[in-house]
């Protein structure tokens, strides 16, 4: 079964048609998704999203809604799901936004599925030559997909959940570690150059 027979697939919003030239034009601010904000593991860092300043109230078909799977255009491909926490930010053109339509499948299961490694491979088959690394969004709408029934799409979707949430934690701890330790090692070479002047 092709996606687009159960999704819509589109890409995002060229961001220049809509910003704010001067502080004037300014309509409306929007937190706003970016390629450094994707991690690679497929969730949102949230520290690296930045401001849109719009020139007019964006239509909500260029913001973000929970139940969205958002898909990066070029490599690594990551995909991310959209919770309440995410909502409403802007879309750039280098992202492509898939919502499902009716109830066959579940964005959590979609979400799994395009961050996989066969879909990932198959994505880099129609990578564009024109702009290097760049797929175009009807790869995403005429992918074929083997659809599983919605009580197994759950099963996957809870592991893959749990999964995610857990390695998002280690990650965060994995950082205040590396900080905590390089603070460490700054402080004890600072009180061994005030001994060792001490000591001359």
């Amino acid at each position: 079964m092709r996606l687009d027979e159960l999704v819509s697939v589109k890409t995002g919003l060229v961001l220049a048609r809509k910003q704010a030239k001067h502080p004037s034009d300014e309509i409306a601010k929007y937190r706003q998704l970016n390629l450094k904000a994707i991690d690679s593991k497929g969730y949102i860092d949230e520290n690296n999203l930045e401001e849109f300043c719009a020139n007019e109230r964006l239509k909500a078909e260029y913001l973000t809604q929970p139940g969205d799977v958002i898909v990066r255009l070029t490599t690594p491909y990551t995909a991310v799901l959209i919770d309440e926490d995410f909502a409403g930010m802007v879309i750039p053109s280098h992202f492509v936004v898939i919502r499902t339509r009716g109830k066959k499948i579940l964005p959590e299961y979609l979400y799994w599925l395009l961050n996989t490694e066969k879909v990932k491979a198959s994505i880099l088959q129609n990578v564009s030559s024109i702009m290097i690394g760049t797929v175009k969004p009807s790869s995403y709408a005429e992918m074929e997909i083997e659809l599983l029934t919605l009580d197994e799409q759950r099963k996957i979707s809870e592991l893959n959940l749990l999964a995610k949430k857990e390695i998002h934690l280690l990650d965060r701890l994995i950082g205040q570690k590396e900080l905590y330790y390089k603070e460490a090692i700054d402080k004890a070479q600072k009180e061994m150059r005030r001994r060792k002047n001490e000591d001359n």
